[in-house]
């Protein structure tokens, strides 16, 4: 095989995977300013939920720390969650959020890879697997 070819085949199986992102971005609020943080976090949601890519987007408070609120949010890949970044209501987001802070927030991001490819062979199989049940209660 040519090292071309590997090239088409890598560029191939790179078309056939999709890369969701998720990020979790924890928050630990000052207390007295709760009630002002969520009501910006909750126009983030409504508008970041209408962006291109967003699969996902909602804020949580912690059980345990009632100051603590995580986000977790999933895009459809890298381009859509930079677009996110540099919306107008992220930057009215930011620009009003750092004085409503206890501490910096922490990020993580993480990448998922599916290839479509392993997503058919998987419905295939379960398909199969159904049609198996089916035809061995009907003796």
């Amino acid at each position: 095989m040519l090292i071309g070819d590997k090239s088409i085949l890598r560029n191939n199986a790179l078309r056939s995977s999709q890369k969701m992102i998720t990020v979790q971005s924890t928050f630990f609020l000052i207390h007295e300013t709760k009630s002002e943080a969520v009501d910006l976090m909750k126009e983030m949601v409504k508008h970041s939920r209408a962006e291109r890519g967003c699969q996902s987007y909602e804020y949580f408070e912690g059980l345990t720390e009632t100051n603590q609120v995580v986000l977790l949010q999933e895009w459809k890949d890298a381009e859509c969650l930079q677009d996110h970044y540099q919306s107008q209501h992220m930057e009215k987001f930011l620009s009003k959020l750092g004085s409503l802070l206890e501490r910096e927030v922490t990020t993580r991001s993480y990448v998922t890879q599916e290839d479509s490819d392993l997503r058919r062979a998987k419905a295939n199989q379960i398909k199969k697997d159904s049609e198996r049940k089916s035809s061995q209660t009907l003796h």
